[in-house]
């Protein structure tokens, strides 16, 4: 039973890996679209030469390269540890299986 739950969290860390390395290509390689979650608005300093407008479209494209590059580090991250926990559920039952095999075979050696 644990080799299937080992299995599959394995293929949904793999999952998850891949669609943040994928996501990140796109954005990132082929410069595709990130939905703005930060919209920062147009500022007006005034100066001795009279108001100046600064425009923020740049800083709001930035933050949301940002918090989007930090958002698919946490995703890649977490579907490392659920493939490493599937990993470990692997190595227990293989373990188990290797001392109850080792347990039988002491017992036939005994009876010889």
């Amino acid at each position: 039973m644990n080799k299937i739950f080992g299995y599959l969290l394995i293929c949904a860390g793999l999952g998850l890996i891949f669609f943040s390395l994928t996501g990140m290509y796109k954005v990132f390689v082929n410069g595709g679209a990130v939905m703005p979650v930060m919209q920062f608005a147009d500022m007006q300093i005034n100066t001795q030469y009279g108001p100046m407008l600064l425009p923020m479209k740049n800083l709001s494209t930035l933050a949301n390269l940002g918090l989007f590059a930090v958002l698919m580090m946490f995703v890649l991250s977490a579907g490392s540890k659920v493939a490493q926990i599937g990993n470990g559920l692997l190595k227990t039952e293989r373990l188990c299986e290797t001392i109850k095999n080792s347990q039988t075979e002491e017992e036939q050696l005994k009876k010889l």
